[in-house]
C-alpha cells in the first residue's frame, strides 16, 4: 500500500489504486473467513456473499473512474470523424462529469461505510478509505461561498 499519497479529499481525487488497495485488504479477509467454514453454512455463504459484492463495488467504480476520462473519438489527425450526429456539446460534457462525479463518491461512501469494521486494523488506510464530502474543490468552495452567502454554518469536515 502506498502510504506517501496525500489523505484522500474529494471524489475526483480516487484513483483506481485506492480501490484495489482496499480490494487486496479485504478480499483476503473474506476468502479466509470462506475457506474456514464448511460449504452451505451460513458463514461460508456470507462471506461468499460479501465477497462478490466487493467486487461489483470495485469494478462499477473502476468503470466510473475510466469513464470520466473518455472524450469524444477524435482519429490520428485529431480530427473528429464525420458523423450523422454532432458530438455532445461541452456543457453536457460537464454535467454527466458531475453525475459521474456524484455516483462515485455515493459509491465511495458506502464502501467506506463497510469497510469501517477494520480500522483498528494493520494495514487499513485512515488517511484515504473514509467518506467524502465533495466531488471536487469546486464543489467545496461552491458550498462555502453559499455558507457565507445566507449565513449559514459550515458542518464539520474530515
Amino acid at each position: 500500500m502506498n502510504t506517501e499519497r496525500a489523505p484522500l479529499r474529494y471524489a475526483s481525487d480516487i484513483t483506481e489504486d485506492d480501490l484495489w488497495e482496499v480490494f487486496d485488504f479485504l478480499h483476503p479477509r473474506l476468502e479466509a473467513l470462506e475457506a474456514g467454514h464448511p460449504p452451505g453454512t451460513d458463514e461460508q455463504r456470507t462471506a461468499d456473499a460479501l465477497a462478490r459484492m466487493l467486487s461489483s463495488a470495485v469494478l462499477q467504480l473502476e468503470w466510473d473512474i475510466r469513464a470520466r476520462s473518455w472524450r469524444p473519438y477524435r482519429n490520428r489527425r485529431g480530427h473528429m470523424p464525420v458523423l450523422v450526429w454532432a458530438p455532445p456539446p461541452e456543457a453536457v460534457l460537464r454535467a454527466q462529469d458531475e453525475w459521474r462525479l456524484d455516483r462515485i463518491r455515493e459509491n465511495w461512501n458506502a464502501l467506506c461505510d463497510g469497510l469501517r469494521v477494520w480500522r483498528d486494523c494493520e494495514g487499513y488506510a485512515l488517511d484515504r478509505w473514509h467518506p467524502l464530502e465533495f466531488n471536487d474543490a469546486a464543489a467545496e468552495a461552491e458550498y462555502d461561498r453559499r455558507c457565507d452567502e445566507l449565513g449559514l454554518r459550515r458542518t464539520k469536515r474530515l
